[in-house]
């Protein structure tokens, strides 16, 4: 088991699913939190598919998932590249587990993408483009394996954000992508639990990226720094969470966290827990709660 920087947390798998030799499909395998969870999904003895947008980046994402493992572990990595905006890229990735391990047990779903707008300059285009992004990249590839992963108890989880529960200032369409996924997860739900699958929405704060060779020197280099520019928005909608007071999650210790969340099968993982108390007064309190979020989350 990779026991390197950040694996802190106390998951085993004796707590719950026998996780050796379960066939899984991690999309968005390749980069960021994806590759914390390939490696931990190797780790406890599974065989992972990656998923990744190009060539080139399941290449480097094989590089940094395979780097601290051992010769047993990376042998039960694969690697393919998909769009999964486009038709017909979901069914071929399950045709490529189907080839590497003739089935699938599990999908983990760790697609998306970010940004920084006001909503009010935001045109049409901007948010059906932030809606395929963060919801229907999931449409195709989920419903190509969901028969296979309901006939093995497995699991479908989905790796959501904050941001699908909380609004904060100038992450208007990010928000309203992934409120989209979190309400189609749900509806999800509702079809395929009765048949044995379990469905799992995980909605964290941000998340630390690993640094990579380009990012060494600076983790975050200008990765909002066009949208500020382009939109006029304050400096402090570049930070991680459009400027909202969170710590930056440590993605080893979350990626046991989710299987730790799928071993009780349970509906729902928000981090940090605080956050999940906001979201619930926010829903239940809708003015005292949205007076507390802006606290956390003020207006540049």
């Amino acid at each position: 088991m990779y026991t390197g920087r950040g694996f802190t947390d106390r998951y085993t798998p004796a707590m719950g699913t026998s996780w050796r030799g379960r066939r899984v499909i991690v999309a968005g395998g390749t980069t960021g939190f994806g590759v914390a969870l390939a490696r931990r999904l190797l780790a406890v003895g599974c065989r992972v598919l990656v998923v990744g947008r190009s060539s080139g980046s399941v290449r480097d994402g094989l590089e940094r998932i395979e780097g601290p493992l051992d010769g047993g572990a990376a042998s039960r990595v694969r690697g393919v590249a998909a769009d999964l905006a486009r038709p017909g890229e979901g069914g071929r990735v399950v045709g490529e587990a189907l080839r590497h391990w003739d089935g699938v047990d599990d999908l983990f779903f760790c697609v998306g993408r970010s940004g920084r707008a006001r909503i009010l300059a935001t045109p049409p285009a901007a948010l059906a483009a932030a809606v395929e992004a963060n919801l229907l990249t999931a449409v195709e590839l989920t419903q190509a394996v969901a028969d296979d992963v309901a006939a093995a108890s497995g699991h479908l989880v989905f790796v959501g954000s904050l941001a699908g529960k909380l609004v904060t200032p100038w992450m208007g369409p990010y928000c309203v992508g992934k409120a989209a996924l979190a309400a189609w997860v749900d509806a999800l739900r509702l079809e395929v639990t009765p048949r044995g699958a379990h469905v799992l929405l995980v909605s964290p704060g941000p998340i630390r990226r690993e640094p990579t060779a380009a990012t060494a020197a600076d983790p975050q280099p200008g990765r909002y720094a066009d949208d500020v520019a382009d939109g006029g928005l304050p400096d402090t909608a570049a930070r991680p969470g459009g400027g909202a007071a969170v710590k930056a999650i440590d993605p080893d210790w979350l990626a046991g966290r989710i299987l730790a969340a799928c071993d009780r099968r349970t509906a729902e993982l928000v981090v940090p827990a605080k956050a999940a108390l906001l979201a619930g007064l926010v829903e239940w309190f809708p003015d005292a709660g949205r007076r507390l979020l802006g606290r956390f989350a003020p207006p540049g």
